[in-house]
């Protein structure tokens, strides 16, 4: 199965808040994330919810510093993330 480091960032851009997922320069890439959308949301809480969705881990609070972690295709469409990839 191929997998990718990604990083997951929380941030707010304008009035909206969003979880980016962004490969890391360097780290293992099995498939291109280049068409990945960055993903609206409404609350830190519904970031938290989509990561632990996906079965990446549990966190009480989105921690400053991003997430990293190694996932497949299917994990990040089971997080929420769209896109061409």
């Amino acid at each position: 199965m191929e997998t990718t480091l990604v990083h997951f960032q929380f941030r707010r851009l304008g009035s909206g808040l969003f979880l980016d997922a962004e490969p890391v320069p360097g780290g293992q890439q099995q498939f291109s994330m280049e068409h990945v959308h960055r993903m609206r949301v409404r609350s830190e809480g519904e970031a938290l919810k989509a990561v632990e969705r996906a079965g990446i881990g549990h966190w009480t609070t989105f921690p400053l510093d991003g997430i990293q972690a190694t996932v497949t295709r299917l994990q990040l469409r089971e997080a929420g993330f769209r896109g061409n990839y």
